[in-house]
């Protein structure tokens, strides 16, 4: 890589590390450009050459944000464990995210809920690999036994990623943001959903 290229790198760094920094006050409002320019020692205008948009500033946080933690959840993987257990263990390593930066997950409920942009979010757990390692999951899982076979690994994914947001806003609301309580709670929400909510299978309408 080139000195300029490898400038270009450092710079959007600490672009981004401020910008977190700033988010951790919880409101996106509050962290505006010029205060993010000047914690990462640049000028403003050097933002958005390496971001189009304030938006998307904040969404490259939580991308990066998502990737570290998956890439560690899955690299301390045990292959041979169960699939909730390497479900959980990916989740931990986002669980305890949220514990150190309650503020800067405070911003993304919020940009997931209200971002403008359609399909944003989705991009961003897609750049961060999440989908591909929870889909991966998944399929190894439809392949062992584990999952039924006959659903689509895409719905899987998320009925469990709802499950996941769900945790997150229930724990954030009381602000708890213990690691172990969150994993108990999602833990839960996930073995009802294995076991099944129907006593019997339900009769389809004809």
């Amino acid at each position: 890589m080139s000195i300029r290229a490898n400038q270009r790198q450092e710079t959007r760094q600490k672009i981004l590390e401020a910008a977190r920094s700033c988010l951790e006050s919880g409101d996106l409002q509050s962290a505006s450009t010029r205060e993010i320019a000047k914690r990462a020692g640049v000028a403003e205008g050097t933002i958005f050459h390496h971001f189009a948009t304030k938006e998307e500033l904040v969404l490259c946080c939580i991308g990066a944000q998502m990737a570290e933690a998956i890439e560690k959840g899955l690299y301390t993987m045990d292959p041979e464990w169960c699939f909730v257990d390497k479900l959980m263990h990916v989740a931990s390593y986002r669980f305890a995210q949220i514990g150190l930066h309650p503020g800067v997950w405070t911003v993304i409920m919020q940009q997931m809920a209200f971002t403008p942009r359609k399909g944003a979010v989705n991009d961003v757990m897609k750049s961060s690999g999440l989908i591909r390692a929870i889909d991966d999951l998944i399929e190894e899982a439809q392949f062992c036994g584990e999952l039924n076979p006959n659903l689509a690994p895409t719905m899987i994914r998320k009925s469990l990623m709802a499950l996941f947001l769900f945790t997150v806003h229930e724990h954030m609301s009381t602000q708890n943001f213990d690691c172990e309580d969150m994993c108990a709670t999602l833990r839960e929400l996930i073995e009802v959903q294995t076991v099944g909510l129907w006593a019997s299978k339900p009769e389809l309408a004809a």
